[in-house]
């Protein structure tokens, strides 16, 4: 199986009392079409059950209200975000369980695919830590596994997860079909996961067998502290290199900058930088193409697409939880962040719907392919999207009244057409 080779995920949790800030990148194969979809919440009858990409599951009594990122071909998702105030991203790993996921026949067999778990965490979790521990028991019941790939049936891949709500965050990372580790980060610390294995021996649980896989395979000696990637990842490789590298290092840097960034702020204008700041930061890492972090590439892997989101805490007073989506190509070339509310009025009650992303994607996207570069005034008009978008943030005018996400995705269209019919 190929190893993993893109996406991030970050997250600032509870920023100096104002909340929390997260962000992911989207990074899959350049032509696989993407949309962000509204799946309202709706009740189910007892003994209902729900189709995800390859198996069905049973269902809830109930799920929330949620916005979600995903490849159009599968059921499940790569981000997203619910009305109770819950984020999350999923991100490709690979560990030395990774076999588990084939079939006799060497093939993956069909489970559930690490977006599936992460939009049905997403649609039953309350909190980050219930968005986790659903996501825990969904894997521990039906196992993960499949095509990872409309086009390409024979990559899977193990996934780690990223859940935040504005008080908290948790990394889970999974190894095998059913097996994984947590870890909780508190209010004031910052995480970010990039295809690799991250958690060391400074997890809250893992799996109950485990350690004993691990120890009869040699890759634990059972008496020093459990160190789930020294042992899952490398076999209990003493020599091996363990530190963070490559987008993984590069992620993390950007997060040691934004902290002290965040604490000459204070300590000069004896104020937290604002919820605005925050995003604008987690765009600025969104759009690294230097380290790899915003995958470009008209063939080949690409940023297919982008959240960030902005989480206040309750003592803030900062408004409601904001999304920004860019609902297509990668965020450097052009394409803006535009917010999405829950209070957007949601007229459809049972159905998902693409609010119109899917057609942005593929105007984008054939720009790309035709190698088609935007002039000023269509670079200076997606910035002023985006600005209008994050002027949401500003408190001074919460509330004026903002064009839906829908409404700012059709806007977008519009100008992007007008610019090819020129």
């Amino acid at each position: 199986m190929p190893s993993p080779q893109s996406c991030d995920t970050f997250a600032y949790i509870g920023t100096e009392s104002k909340g929390s800030v997260f962000g992911k990148n989207s990074d899959r194969p350049s032509e696989e079409e993407h949309e962000v979809i509204r799946v309202p919440s709706r009740s189910y009858d007892v003994g209902d059950v729900v189709q995800c990409t390859y198996i069905t599951v049973p269902q809830v009594s109930s799920t929330l209200d949620c916005i979600l990122s995903r490849p159009t071909w599968m059921w499940g998702c790569e981000m997203g975000a619910n009305e109770a105030g819950v984020v999350g991203g999923n991100e490709a790993i690979n560990t030395l369980l990774a076999d588990e996921l084939l079939a006799i026949d060497g093939r993956p067999k069909e489970r559930l695919l690490g977006m599936d778990l992460l939009r049905l965490s997403l649609e039953r979790g309350t909190s980050a830590k219930h968005a986790m521990i659903t996501c825990i028991q969904l894997l521990e019941t039906h196992g993960q596994g499949g095509p990872c790939c409309n086009e390409d049936t024979d990559w899977t891949y193990e996934n780690s997860f990223l859940f935040v709500d504005a008080n908290e965050g948790y990394v889970l990372e999974t190894a095998g079909v059913k097996h994984w580790a947590w870890e909780r980060i508190e209010p004031g610390e910052y995480r970010n996961i990039s295809n690799g294995i991250s958690i060391r021996t400074n997890w809250g649980a893992v799996s109950k067998d485990i350690q004993s896989i691990c120890k009869d395979n040699g890759w634990w000696n059972g008496t020093l502290p459990f160190d789930w990637k020294r042992a899952v990842g490398v076999g209990g490789r003493a020599h091996a290199s363990l530190k963070a590298c490559g987008r993984a290092a590069a992620g993390l840097a950007h997060l040691v900058r934004m902290e002290a960034e965040c604490k000459r702020i204070q300590s000069t204008t004896h104020l937290a930088p604002s919820a605005k700041w925050w995003v604008e930061q987690m765009a600025g890492v969104l759009r690294d193409e230097d380290s790899g972090i915003c995958f470009r590439g008209v063939s080949g892997f690409c940023s297919t697409g982008s959240q960030i989101s902005w989480l206040p805490s309750i003592v803030s007073n900062d408004g409601d939880n904001a999304h920004f989506f860019s609902g297509a190509s990668d965020p450097l070339c052009g394409t803006p962040y535009k917010l999405f509310l829950f209070s957007d009025p949601c007229q459809f009650s049972d159905a998902t719907h693409d609010l119109g992303t899917k057609k942005l994607w593929n105007v984008w996207r054939e720009r790309a392919t035709k190698n088609t570069s935007a002039n000023k005034s269509l670079l200076n008009a997606m910035r002023q999207i985006e600005e209008d978008s994050l002027s949401y943030l500003d408190l001074d005018i919460i509330e004026a009244s903002f064009s839906t996400f829908e409404e700012m995705i059709q806007h977008e269209t519009e100008l992007l057409e007008k610019d090819i019919q020129r």
